[in-house]
């Protein structure tokens, strides 16, 4: 059976936990399991692949990172054009959002 079904169904000990954490392999499992390691490590395809998806990964954090901004931001101008009071150049400074944008926004509330 090859290395990763066993890896799967293996009950883990703690020479496997211990070389997980960073300890030396004690048994023949974490030997063949570190060659298996020291093999993936020396593959640059593998490597090139891994910082791909690194990166793809990133992108999308920080793409999630800036649609959630976006969308706090929409919903505490829309709060403050109906709460009212404030001036849509003072909502637009409070939300991050431009002038222009604040302005299509109250517009589309009062549609409603």
């Amino acid at each position: 059976m090859s290395l990763l079904p066993r890896l799967l169904m293996k009950e883990w000990k703690g020479t496997e936990l211990d070389y997980i954490d960073g300890g030396e392999p004690e048994d023949d499992f974490t030997r063949e399991l570190d060659k298996a390691v020291q093999s993936a490590r020396k593959n640059e395809k593998w490597r090139l692949d891994y910082m791909t998806l690194q990166m793809h990964y990133q992108e999308k954090f920080e793409q999630g990172l800036e649609q959630g901004d976006r969308k706090r931001a929409l919903s505490a101008a829309e709060n403050m054009i109906k709460i009212g009071g404030l001036s849509l150049e003072n909502i637009a400074f409070c939300s991050g959002l431009p002038l222009e944008e604040v302005r299509k926004l109250q517009e589309e509330i009062s549609e409603f």
